[in-house]
């Protein structure tokens, strides 16, 4: 689905809810914060408009200090949409923790898949004896934030928020068009990148997360705007009222909104940042001086 073409200068409600995707988008592929978007985070803040992240990642996975190094306070969407909290006191607005029907009808997947899951709670990740790599295609080690159990399927009681299958990547597109087939209206099934997808509760996404949060704090959604990157991005471009993609986006991707700025790499937020925000658009771009 794409978004109708909007002329980059056609007048639009300035946007009072920021919401921004962390990896690829705020974060370069590095994985660095540049002051520059540092800078122009806190300059778009101080005018009086709410900055959010919106990420797939979970709120214990450095969240924290990258919303503390861009003066972010309160509620920040993560687990793909699936939570809604405050990452520095652990204050939770929202959850949305997959159904049990829907959670063993996840790991029934997967073991017909052979592959060995990892689940998401509210505090950490669990995983069975098998797992190899986690998220970020790392071996994991145990801690307070990973730890390995016997019974998965007893963890339906904890409420898991997700169920993630790592996949290396040449079995990504058939499992992933076998994922969206066996959850049906059952669960959502989101991925990122070629690394792995994961199941969620029915309709949860950020796109989904974005439009409750903005209605919960009296915002039009035509006055949301959104950043994102990847396909996990989707919805949060399709909902927002307004939306950059990132260069570096997907075609499909790209589509879903109003305009492409460049990548990461380039600090193309900064370009979004002043597409959404014309009266700040002169100091947002000096700030690449930063």
């Amino acid at each position: 689905m794409a978004r109708p073409a909007r002329s980059q200068t056609e007048p639009l409600v300035r946007p009072r809810l920021v919401a921004c995707d962390i990896d690829g988008t705020l974060l370069d592929h590095l994985g660095v914060l540049r002051p520059q978007i540092v800078c122009a985070v806190g300059l778009i803040q101080r005018s009086g408009v709410e900055v959010m992240l919106a990420t797939g990642r979970s709120p214990w996975t450095n969240v924290p200090e990258i919303a503390a190094s861009l003066g972010l306070q309160g509620w920040q969407l993560t687990m793909q949409g699936a939570l809604i909290s405050d990452p520095a006191t652990g204050a939770i607005l929202r959850s949305q923790p997959i159904p049990p029907d829907a959670y063993a009808h996840a790991l029934r997947f997967a073991e017909l898949h052979h592959v060995e899951p990892i689940v998401s709670l509210l505090h950490g990740h669990r995983a069975g004896h098998g797992v190899g790599r986690d998220a970020f295609g790392h071996d994991p080690e145990e801690g307070p934030t990973f730890q390995r159990v016997r019974d998965l399927d007893a963890l339906a009681a904890d409420g898991p928020f997700r169920v993630y299958l790592p996949l290396d990547p040449g079995r990504f597109v058939s499992v992933r068009d076998a994922a969206l087939a066996w959850a049906g209206d059952r669960a959502s099934v989101v991925w990122s990148d070629g690394a792995g997808l994961e199941f969620l509760a029915p309709g949860v996404h950020k796109g989904s997360a974005l439009t409750w949060y903005a209605a919960h704090r009296g915002i039009p959604i035509a006055e949301v705007a959104s950043v994102g990157d990847g396909t996990n991005d989707r919805e949060l471009l399709l909902m927002a009222g307004r939306s950059a993609a990132m260069g570096d986006a997907l075609p499909e991707i790209a589509a879903c909104a109003d305009i492409s700025v460049p990548s990461a790499t380039e600090s193309g937020i900064l370009h979004a940042f002043a597409w959404f925000f014309p009266d700040l658009a002169d100091q947002l771009l000096d700030t690449r001086a930063a």
